[in-house]
């Protein structure tokens, strides 16, 4: 696959009408100032995701570069290749992987739908407090966007990924295949998309011992961008972002998750011996971002039941709330606040673990604006966590504690 994107580069290259070159990208590096504490961030056990402010455990660098192509017949070709660098600390980042190597033609059938080929971000939604994509079907396939039937707008989607068990000697590999349909309907407060995935795990005898069983699954979502209630509501100008997910079986992702990246899920089926054919997800949240000149906030609210007693003898509950308000001192300087509790019930272990995490910091930015980047902070972050969560939250530092706190500087950066 990533063959066929680098030849449509090339050929794009020899019958370029129009060529630019550009970059797109994110980084995040953090320091604290207490090294017993480098490299320390509190997640609930089993939670889903954590806060962010002033709660990164890596250093976390993705440089994209990208060229449009215009050809004399209109036709426009964009190429892209995104690596991404990561490390435990300021001192010391390595290449992770290529996130993104592929290509996309679009103004072949009309000024909407396009083709794309190779490994890319697709159509990926997250609550940025929390850093939460719960909407990610982004890997490697093929796929047409933004078909125009007039009342909506069709895109498909076909990813696959031939895995590598860690805990298999040799190269031999198993299949796992997605097939996402999307539709949308924008409408005069925002937008509608409705989610539909089958994907399919293919059998696999790897040694006597060792086989994977092939297990189908679906999944559905519906997600209503809203764009306007902010500014009904609080006369300030943002989006309201609500959400209902459904998973099962090999689809039991319910959305946040295509066969990019799925290793170590194929190791878990090869050591337990157990298949996720009756694994289920359910999740509903809600999220906004809203801003005027002197105040801003972000919000995010996430409930997911995930029942994998047949395969991991997990059966959970995750509640989790969030709020990020901002006040814009100066058009350099502002004042941030968040605050988030998560708590997750095992209810197959009957233990319900808390954690409920504050941080404040003062930011340094080139504008005002919830999203301007980029932006220097410094912060304080304290966290507490149940007595059933000792041992679980945080590094060895923290092993016989039920409360921590860090003191930090980090820059931020997208462009």
């Amino acid at each position: 696959m990533n063959v066929l994107a680098s030849l449509l580069l090339l050929l794009s290259s020899l019958f370029a009408f129009e060529n630019t070159m550009g970059s797109t990208g994110y980084g995040r590096v953090q320091t604290s100032l207490q090294d017993e504490k480098e490299n320390v961030c509190f997640k609930a056990p089993g939670a889903g995701t954590k806060y962010r402010l002033g709660n990164e455990c890596e250093t976390w660098l993705e440089l994209a570069v990208f060229q449009d192509v215009k050809l004399e017949n209109g036709i426009i070709i964009h190429n892209q290749v995104r690596p991404i660098f990561t490390g435990k600390n300021e001192k010391s980042v390595d290449l992770l992987r290529w996130e993104e190597v592929y290509s996309e033609i679009s103004n072949i059938f009309d000024n909407s739908a396009s083709l794309w080929v190779g490994r890319r971000y697709y159509k990926r939604y997250d609550s940025f407090i929390s850093d939460y994509f719960f909407f990610n079907m982004s890997g490697t396939g093929t796929g047409i966007n933004n078909i125009d039937l007039g009342a909506v707008k069709l895109s498909y989607s076909y990813m696959f990924e031939n895995l590598d068990p860690r805990i298999v000697d040799g190269g031999d590999k198993v299949l796992y295949q997605s097939h996402d349909v999307r539709i949308d309907k924008e409408v005069e407060r925002g937008l509608f998309t409705l989610f539909l995935n089958y994907m399919y795990l293919n059998d696999k005898t790897f040694t006597q011992t060792q086989r994977v069983e092939s297990v189908d699954g679906y999944a559905t979502g519906f997600i209503y961008t809203d764009k306007q209630i902010t500014q009904e509501l609080f006369n300030m100008k943002g989006e309201n972002i609500s959400g209902i997910f459904y998973g099962e079986g090999a689809a039991k992702g319910a959305g946040a998750n295509s066969p990019y990246l799925q290793e170590t899920l194929i190791d878990a089926m090869l050591a337990n011996n157990k298949t996720i054919e009756n694994s289920k997800t359910v999740r509903l949240l809600n999220y906004n971002v809203f801003e005027n000149s002197t105040f801003g906030i972000m919000s995010n609210i996430v409930y997911e039941q995930r029942d994998d007693r047949d395969f991991s003898d997990i059966k959970q509950n995750w509640f989790s709330v969030g709020v990020r308000p901002l006040w814009f001192i100066s058009q350099h300087v502002r004042f941030v606040l968040e605050a988030g509790y998560d708590t997750v019930e095992e209810i197959t272990k009957d233990k319900t673990y808390a954690l409920s995490k504050a941080s404040t910091a003062l930011e340094f930015a080139m504008e005002k604006g919830v999203s301007q980047r980029p932006v220097l902070r410094f912060y304080y972050t304290k966290a507490s966590w149940s007595e059933s969560a000792k041992g679980l939250v945080g590094t060895d530092f923290y092993a016989d504690k039920t409360s921590g706190d860090n003191l930090g500087v980090q820059l931020e950066y997208w462009w």
